[in-house]
């Protein structure tokens, strides 16, 4: 039987921790190939990746899917990138205009 969506996530949030590819711990890629290992699974329908992603995130990780490939990163690698605001994106807006004339 295969594994939930729920168990594979738990074994990929579980690799985060483990030391490989040099490094102690952290964000890694992994490929389709390697996924449908773990999951046990033939194909990786987007409805499946979808619902991996969302047990992810409540795990505390981005699934992110990079066409080749898929990466797995903290919510925390995110939490300290600077915020867009109103005023930064009406000021991009400006010069787009004048650029435009």
């Amino acid at each position: 039987m295969r594994p939930s969506t729920g168990a594979v996530a738990q074994k990929l949030a579980e690799l985060y921790e483990k030391p490989f590819g040099g490094k102690p711990s952290g964000r890694y890629r992994i490929s389709s190939k390697m996924l449908r290992k773990i999951a046990e699974r033939k194909k990786l329908p987007e409805r499946y990746i979808d619902e991996l992603a969302e047990e992810l995130f409540e795990l505390g990780f981005v699934l992110l899917h990079m066409e080749s490939f898929f990466a797995l990163a903290s919510v925390q690698t995110f939490a300290s990138y600077r915020r867009l605001g109103e005023a930064s994106l009406e000021e991009t807006e400006k010069n787009e205009k004048k650029t435009l004339q």
